[in-house]
């Protein structure tokens, strides 16, 4: 039987839809997703997380379940300030960040507006700031999705999130899963209000506050955030680690979520060495 979807009301009167998994006794994960998806681009990845971890995935604003006000757009120190909310609300202490591209750069935000709150972050194809490029890519993508409708938009986005070979292998499949994201009775304005929230945002000057370790993680095939790009991410962080991953594009926890898990679980074990008294 399918778990019914479980909303949490923020002071601010926003609901997000969210859902608690994994290990109860374990410590806590956050996945946050990226632009244009939902908590299902976490599949792959959650079967090698979950025996150790407690994890909490969510929709943002505009995204999945959760509400989509009409009033926009929503700037990313917006979703990263309802995100805190969420935290509060459901009394989560001291999570590991796990992002994915704009969920890296929610993930930024909070880890630079509260250093003390968080252990450690993986972050997959974070920018430290969306550049003019970035930004005709995007506004290129929402006029898409007002012309074309989601399979127009994944037609003009999808050369830039897989990598070569995961994309050919897979091209139908997302194709109908960025369909049902983006569409299936969904109010179109909450995916055009996160794209367009994007614009302007900058995060360089506050790169410097962040005192959890990261990892930052890029895919070689990267065309939308591609290494050269998210290395600057890294040199504003002091305590950060850059690896380039071989064969991956933007969305390394969909392309190889085997892989991913794999450096997720061996950097949480570095920084915390105490959790290998546990099973892990």
């Amino acid at each position: 039987m399918r778990s019914q979807p479980t909303f949490a009301a923020l002071p601010s009167g926003l609901k997000l839809h969210y859902r608690v998994q994994g290990n109860p006794a374990g410590s806590w994960l956050v996945l946050l997703n990226g632009l244009l998806s939902d908590t299902t681009m976490w599949a792959g990845a959650l079967p090698g997380l979950s025996d150790r971890f407690r994890i909490l995935t969510f929709d943002s604003r505009g995204q999945g379940k959760s509400d989509a006000p009409l009033e926009g757009p929503y700037p990313t120190t917006l979703l990263a300030a309802d995100a805190w909310e969420l935290f509060q609300t459901l009394g989560i202490r001291s999570p590991w960040l796990i992002g994915l591209s704009n969920g890296s750069a929610l993930s930024l935000e909070l880890l630079s507006a509260h250093p003390e709150a968080f252990p450690g972050a993986v972050l997959t194809s974070a920018m430290p700031w969306f550049d003019f490029a970035l930004s005709l890519k995007a506004e290129h993508w929402a006029r898409c999705l007002e012309v074309g409708g989601p399979l127009m938009q994944f037609d003009a986005v999808a050369p830039f999130l897989w990598g070569d070979r995961f994309l050919e292998a897979r091209h139908g499949v997302l194709r109908a899963y960025h369909q049902v994201v983006t569409g299936a009775g969904r109010p179109m304005h909450g995916n055009l209000h996160q794209i367009r929230g994007t614009q302007g945002w900058d995060i360089r000057d506050r790169l410097g506050h962040i005192q959890a370790p990261v990892l930052l993680l890029s895919g070689a095939e990267d065309l939308l955030t591609p290494p050269w790009k998210c290395l600057e991410t890294a040199k504003g962080i002091p305590h950060s680690r850059f690896e380039v991953v071989p064969g991956i594009g933007h969305a390394y926890p969909v392309e190889d979520p085997k892989g991913f898990v794999a450096r997720v679980r061996a950097f949480i074990l570095e920084v915390q060495p105490d959790l290998a008294d546990t099973k892990f």
